[in-house]
């Protein structure tokens, strides 16, 4: 036996019904590009976790005209999170089975690039290089061998027949000065 409306719930489907249109509009911007995939999940997810709070709750919401905020925060949320029902329920799967094809015109708003840019470069690493080029010949072979080759100072140490306390120091205190000129890119 199907269980009737009070009057308070039909006036709350009522408003709802009411604010569906600017919904669909926040649920469009909210989603941006992959509205068609999820924009309708998405309302009625939000909608769903509107409808489970406490009529008095509701009625509250709606007298104080803040139903369509409400639901749009409550989109936003649900969108972002990676842990909210509508991740875990609808957007998971959907990422786990998403494909990509290089070759296909996916349209203005989706470019692909088939070649790595040779010029993009972290703007961290090219602070760090433009300082290493600063340094004298010494300076520079042993941070270039630590910092960007990766090798401890045993190998630096064996491989150019330096003594280690001394090019431990040197290549120490130069990673402090770089540290300080390249501070504000990290």
């Amino acid at each position: 036996m199907e269980r009737q409306l009070t009057k308070d719930e039909v006036f709350v489907r009522e408003e709802l019904t009411k604010v569906y249109p600017q919904l669909l509009i926040n649920s469009r911007k909210t989603c941006g590009y992959v509205f068609d995939k999820h924009g309708l999940d998405l309302i009625a997810v939000c909608v769903e976790f509107f409808l489970r709070k406490d009529l008095d709750v509701q009625l509250k919401v709606i007298a104080d005209g803040k139903l369509e905020n409400y639901i749009t925060f409550i989109m936003g949320m649900q969108l972002k999170s990676g842990t909210s029902k509508f991740y875990t329920e609808y957007r998971k799967h959907h990422e786990k089975q998403r494909t990509f094809l290089p070759n296909w015109d996916y349209g203005d708003n989706y470019v692909s690039f088939t070649e790595p840019f040779e010029d993009e470069e972290d703007e961290c690493i090219t602070c760090i290089k433009n300082y290493i080029k600063k340094l004298n010949p010494y300076l520079s072979t042993l941070i270039n061998e630590h910092l960007l080759n990766g090798k401890t100072f045993t190998d630096i140490s064996i491989q150019y027949d330096l003594p280690y306390e001394g090019l431990r120091k040197a290549t120490k205190q130069t990673i402090e000065e770089i540290k300080e000129e390249c501070k504000h890119l990290y």
